[in-house]
């Protein structure tokens, strides 16, 4: 029997809020992991294809688009222990390094409320997201966002 998962929550057409239940050295850097049985039933989300932007709900700061952080949504089950005993409620688990690596990513402290937004990935065909990374880039002279290959 499958479990209550009360995260996330849709509150907006592709907008999700949840909870951060911490850090795993489980995902790799660029991933954002969610319970598997709490994505298939309260979001729209595709793992592995789908890339949400992630802000705080309430007191974050204001980033231009390009400065954001784009996470790739991966599922988690029993492949990722640690990862997994952190979203026992459909939390988002973010990566150890990322926290320290990137300076345009949000401190986020476990119990912190934020939004996963993937209207980039769900209003824009495949690829738009890399692309938009690379125009960016290119115009602004700031850094181009690093994708890894699933």
């Amino acid at each position: 029997m499958k479990g209550f998962y009360p995260y996330p929550v849709e509150t907006l057409k592709n907008w999700y809020v949840t909870l951060v239940g911490g850090q795993s050295r489980d995902l790799k850097p660029g991933q954002i992991g969610l319970n598997q049985e709490a994505l298939a039933e309260n979001t729209e989300l595709v793992p592995y294809r789908d890339r949400v932007l992630v802000s705080k709900l309430e007191g974050g700061r204001i980033q231009p688009l390009f400065t954001k952080k784009y996470f790739t949504v991966v599922p988690l089950d029993e492949a990722s222990p640690d990862a997994l005993s952190k979203s026992p409620k459909g939390e988002a688990v973010l990566p150890r390094q990322e926290r320290k690596r990137n300076r345009f990513l949000e401190p986020f402290q476990v119990g912190d409320t934020v939004i996963l937004n993937s209207v980039l990935s769900q209003r824009f065909p495949e690829g738009f997201v890399r692309r938009f990374d690379g125009l960016i880039q290119k115009r602004s002279g700031m850094p181009s966002l690093k994708y890894g290959d699933n």
